[in-house]
C-alpha cells in the first residue's frame, strides 16, 4: 500500500423535530376560500395540505385574511416553520458507529466526499 490511506469515524443517528402547535380554528377555516368541510382530524390534514400549505394563493386571498386573520393565516401556512425543537434524539438511547478506511474523493458526495476502500459497518 505506496498510495496515502485515510480512517475516519462515522456515525449515524435520527433526530425528530417538531415546531410549537398551532390552534386551528375550524369554524373559520369554513368560512375561507375554499371552505373546509370535513369533520374528522384526517379530514383536516388532508385540506390543509391540499390548500393551505405551500400555497400562495390561501394566504394572499383577502377574504381569508380577512375571516381568518393576517398573522394567523401566514402562521397556519407553516411559511416560516423553520424554528424547530428536538424532541428525541437517537444517541440518548446508543449510537450505531464505524471506521472507514480510504481516501478524500469530491465525487463521492454520497459518502462526504470520502472513497471508502474498507469498512467495518
Amino acid at each position: 500500500m505506496s498510495e496515502k490511506i485515510y480512517v475516519r469515524k462515522c456515525e449515524r443517528y435520527t433526530l425528530w423535530e417538531a415546531t410549537k402547535p398551532i390552534e386551528v380554528d375550524v369554524e373559520k377555516l369554513r368560512k375561507c376560500e375554499p371552505p373546509y368541510e370535513g369533520n374528522t382530524p384526517e379530514e383536516l390534514l388532508d385540506y390543509l395540505g391540499d390548500n393551505v400549505w405551500c400555497n400562495e394563493e390561501f394566504y394572499d386571498n383577502e377574504t381569508n385574511i380577512e375571516v381568518y386573520g393576517e398573522d394567523e393565516v401566514y402562521e397556519l401556512s407553516m411559511e416560516d416553520a423553520y424554528d424547530m425543537e428536538v424532541y428525541s434524539d437517537s444517541r440518548n438511547k446508543g449510537c450505531e458507529d464505524w471506521i472507514d478506511v480510504g481516501v478524500p474523493n469530491e465525487e463521492y458526495t454520497k459518502y462526504g466526499g470520502f472513497e471508502v476502500k474498507a469498512t467495518n459497518v
